[in-house]
């Protein structure tokens, strides 16, 4: 189990990563994009669709990274330094009852979304650009699809914190090189 967990976590590190990065390319198309509109009169066709996607992208595929760093956000008034032990109750049931359940669901959904796009060609429909959607869809499940698998570890690792034998906290990759 200890295997998976760390597979899991090093996949949810990897596609927060690429998140990061995606951040970068973001900020930077959308300050190119400005400059043309303003400067130049010269809007893009693209910039709006791009722009939506890579936030989009950035967003569902740093999801399963803040869960497994825990730097998600919480209600600081239930979940604080002295009550954190005790909500490892509370967070086993309400991953297992609640969150699994439903972001298995959504997942399955995307999934059904991003294969009904592909068969379709189905386009964004907005300006000139019109691009098609299904590669966006496609990052949707899948950053869907790595959240469900890091809820799946967060449950064994609640799990094994209950019973006496708790995971380590994870150590960054890049620590590990020296980087």
């Amino acid at each position: 189990m200890r295997g998976l967990v760390r597979t899991v976590d090093g996949i949810s590190w990897f596609f927060g990563a690429i998140a990061a990065a995606l951040v970068i390319v973001l900020a930077a198309l959308m300050l190119y994009d400005v400059v043309l509109r303003y400067a130049f009169n010269a809007p893009t066709a693209w910039g709006n669709d791009l722009n939506t996607w890579l936030m989009g992208a950035s967003f569902v595929l740093s999801i399963a990274y803040a869960m497994s760093t825990d730097s998600h956000v919480r209600v600081d008034l239930l979940y604080d330094r002295r009550t954190r032990p005790r909500m490892r109750v509370f967070d086993l049931v309400g991953l297992t009852v609640i969150i699994l359940p439903t972001v298995g669901w959504v997942t399955v959904g995307l999934f059904d979304h991003f294969m009904t796009a592909y068969q379709t060609g189905e386009r964004s429909g907005s300006g000139g650009f019109n691009p098609i959607v299904w590669p966006f869809k496609l990052i949707l499940f899948a950053g869907f699809a790595i959240f469900t698998l890091q809820i799946v570890a967060e449950i064994i690792k609640r799990a094994a914190s209950l019973m006496g034998r708790p995971f380590e906290a994870p150590e960054e990759p890049s620590d590990a090189h020296g980087l």
